[in-house]
């Protein structure tokens, strides 16, 4: 694949002011999916643990999370809802999505706060609703190895209060039900999914193009995150506004540091639906580039755009995980580029949901799958690119619903479609549906706003 770089216009801040509300439907129709699933594995009884960093299972069918609390849903066969929640929360169950006995449970409150010195957490269980004529199943937040399966990446002390009331051989880990690329529930998404994902995703990127453009000589690493954190939205990672050597005093944070020219640049924001990244150097022109690191272009950024636009070309809804893996390994060696990590993953309420793209992998690339362009090269010498952003795949009953019940949305697509093939110059299939002005768009050189990499 054949590269160059050329002055284009910079894509268009497109994020819609409205944030699209998940319908009472939809709620619905997790739950569905999710008793489907409790069924099909003999489930009777399911339990979904919940912080404030893994929140997503249970505000999937809660519509919220217990910010600085924990909590726990329990849901039986029968769709009966219990909601175990702390001082502070005790009174969102009755604000959930779907209806159910809300039970206070001072022990999952914040320290010092009043508790009973005699009641034990098994007594705050055994007011929700069971049903313990099948497995019981434990969700927390990761896929644990195969030899871990028995293992539940929960707090021990609500597994133990668990196990006074149920015999241990009826636990079973439950996470992959939610997340498990080949199966998992939050792994598609309908087309009201689709659209409330776009918001958090669009504002990413419009954030992120309006801090690269924010970029000159003498702005602050806090002036630039301002303009990455936005409308209030809570972001789903640590915000990066990051000039010159990054961690230093093991700092994750912008600071008042201000740009010079040649700094390294690393930005950075998410939010649910997608995240957006950029990182490079704070040069004008090619010459300044091989001054401050010698073979950067052609050595990382053009191999990187390379692997980028060919994962863009060669995705589609039916190729499995393993497959894709290996086709992309092949024409961007691990080995040589330094990658570790996985090319790309699923993402929902969270930043990193799971990914269907590995080695073995038996998953399949479905309808409704929301994607984040994210891998991540390391090469000695060398400064770190990115160009992360997010794709949802939409089979022709899906494109068609998007765009008769969601026209805006739709022409929103439309117009970065046309970007992508027509500035970018890169084949995109009628399944890609891009969630960002911003997919695909580099510019190698952070203070020249004009150049782009393009094919």
């Amino acid at each position: 694949m054949t590269l160059k770089i050329k002055e284009i216009p910079a894509p268009i801040l497109d994020h819609p002011t409205i944030k699209p509300i998940l319908t009472d439907e939809t709620i619905t129709e997790r739950k569905n999916k999710l008793l489907a699933h409790m069924m099909e594995n003999d489930i009777s009884t399911l339990v979904i643990y919940a912080d404030k960093e893994h929140g997503s299972n249970f505000e999937y069918l809660a519509g919220f999370i217990p910010r600085f609390e924990e909590a726990l849903l329990v849901m039986t066969i029968s769709g009966e809802m219990s909601y175990i929640l702390g001082n502070e929360n005790a009174n969102k169950a009755s604000k959930a999505r779907l209806s159910g006995k809300g039970i206070k449970c001072p022990i999952f409150s914040l320290p010092n706060q009043p508790m009973s010195e005699t009641t034990p957490l098994v007594a705050y269980l055994e007011e929700a609703n069971w049903d313990f004529s099948g497995q019981v199943g434990l969700v927390g937040w990761k896929l644990l190895p195969e030899v871990m399966r028995a293992t539940f990446d929960i707090p021990m002390m609500i597994v133990e209060a668990i196990m006074e009331m149920v015999d241990k051989e009826k636990l079973v880990n439950a996470t992959g039900m939610m997340i498990d690329p080949v199966d998992g529930v939050r792994t598609t998404n309908n087309a009201n999914e689709i659209v409330h994902y776009e918001y958090g995703a669009s504002l990413a990127s419009d954030n992120l193009l309006r801090a690269m453009d924010a970029l000159a000589i003498g702005v602050s690493e806090q002036e630039v995150g301002h303009l990455l954190q936005s409308n209030g939205q809570y972001p789903t990672i640590v915000t990066i506004a990051a000039f010159g050597e990054r961690f230093e005093k093991a700092n994750l944070y912008p600071t008042h540091r201000q740009l010079k020219e040649g700094d390294k640049v690393a930005l950075t924001v998410a939010y649910k639906g997608g995240l957006s990244s950029r990182c490079g150097y704070a040069v004008e022109t090619v010459e300044q580039l091989e001054q401050r690191d010698s073979g950067y272009l052609e050595e990382v950024v053009i191999p990187y755009m390379s692997a980028y636009f060919k994962w863009l070309e060669t995705i589609k809804i039916g190729i499995n995980g393993h497959d894709f893996y290996e086709q992309f390994e092949a024409s961007y060696p691990k080995s040589k580029y330094g990658w570790h990590l996985c090319p790309g993953h699923l993402v929902a309420d969270e930043e990193w949901l799971s990914s269907p793209f590995y080695s073995g992998s038996k998953a399949f690339v479905k309808s409704g799958m929301i994607f984040q362009i994210d891998f991540i090269p390391s090469q000695t010498g060398h400064q770190g690119v990115s160009a992360e952003s997010t794709i949802v795949m939409a089979d022709e009953a899906l494109r068609l619903e998007l765009k008769r019940d969601y026209p805006e949305f739709w022409q929103r697509v439309e117009k970065r479609r046309d970007y992508i093939v027509n500035e970018l110059g890169i084949s995109l299939s009628d399944e890609i549906l891009p969630l960002a002005s911003t997919v695909g768009y580099l510019r190698p050189m952070f203070l020249n706003k004009e150049l782009v990499i393009v094919k």
